[in-house]
């Protein structure tokens, strides 16, 4: 599996209150190539290198099982994300502030890899 060269991305995030939708997105510029839809509501973004740059999440706070009010500000935020010849996986490890604790609810999906993406694994990460 190609290991990508700059194989970690810093990101920033916005959160859509109204609709629960969280958009992650790195921070570096690129041109847009194609979404994956990981699970329903789960939509990862690649470039035009095939890397991936963006994660959005509808629905957000029901499926991370924690309040609207505790997706306005992450406190951190990680994923890693691997591809190879049949599958794409992503896991993402969020932390957000119930009642001044933090909460690290955690995100897995995969799919099949019908975008023959190539074989890479990377990390995206708040600063």
């Amino acid at each position: 599996m190609k290991e990508n060269i700059n194989d970690s991305f810093e990101v920033e995030y916005k959160y859509d209150y109204t609709y629960d939708v969280l958009a992650i997105k790195v921070t570096r510029p690129f041109k847009y190539n194609k979404t994956v839809e990981m699970d329903e509501g789960v939509l990862l973004d690649f470039d035009a290198d095939n890397v991936p740059v963006s994660l959005e999440i509808l629905d957000a706070s029901k499926r991370l099982d924690v309040p609207k009010y505790s997706l306005k500000k992450l406190v951190d935020f990680k994923m890693r994300i691997s591809v190879d010849d049949k599958s794409i996986c992503i896991c993402a490890n969020f932390t957000v502030l119930l009642h001044n604790k933090e909460q690290s609810p955690i995100l897995e999906s995969f799919t099949s890899n019908y975008s023959n993406i190539p074989a890479m694994e990377t990390e995206f990460g708040t600063a």
